[in-house]
């Protein structure tokens, strides 16, 4: 009997825990800019980024990511509230990224940077069409 209420009491402990942890991300949401010093930090990491490649992909990130969310915040001013349009807009932003992106990284980076994203067969696609 104390072996469950033990048990009971752990999984009540997680629970509130969890609910929590998930309502303070809630409350406190991050920034574009925070987002982008994140993904930096990230790529960095995933794809050994030199000093000046991490400066010029913060910089793009924090651009494109700040101007993304000041158009999803006019599309939203506007009324706009088809997913379609906020995935176009998305895409679109994603594309001025990896453009950004290839020409700071190397070929090896920028096709990791693809496969990270989940791009790189969409990449192949495109190329393959070019030819």
């Amino acid at each position: 009997m104390k072996v469950v209420f033990k048990v009971v009491n752990c999984l009540l402990f997680l629970a509130l825990t969890h609910q929590i942890y998930a309502q303070e991300q809630e409350q406190n949401p991050k920034s574009p800019v925070e987002m982008a010093i994140i993904q930096a930090e990230n790529l960095q990491k995933e794809l050994k980024l030199t000093d000046t490649q991490l400066f010029y992909v913060d910089s793009i990130l924090q651009h494109n990511f700040v101007a993304m969310s000041a158009e999803f915040e006019r599309m939203k001013r506007a009324g706009i509230q088809s997913s379609d349009n906020y995935l176009g807009v998305q895409k679109i932003w994603n594309q001025k990224t990896e453009d950004a992106f290839k020409k700071v990284l190397t070929e090896e980076q920028f096709i990791n940077y693809l496969k990270i994203t989940r791009r790189y067969k969409d990449y192949q696609k495109k190329n393959e069409k070019k030819k």
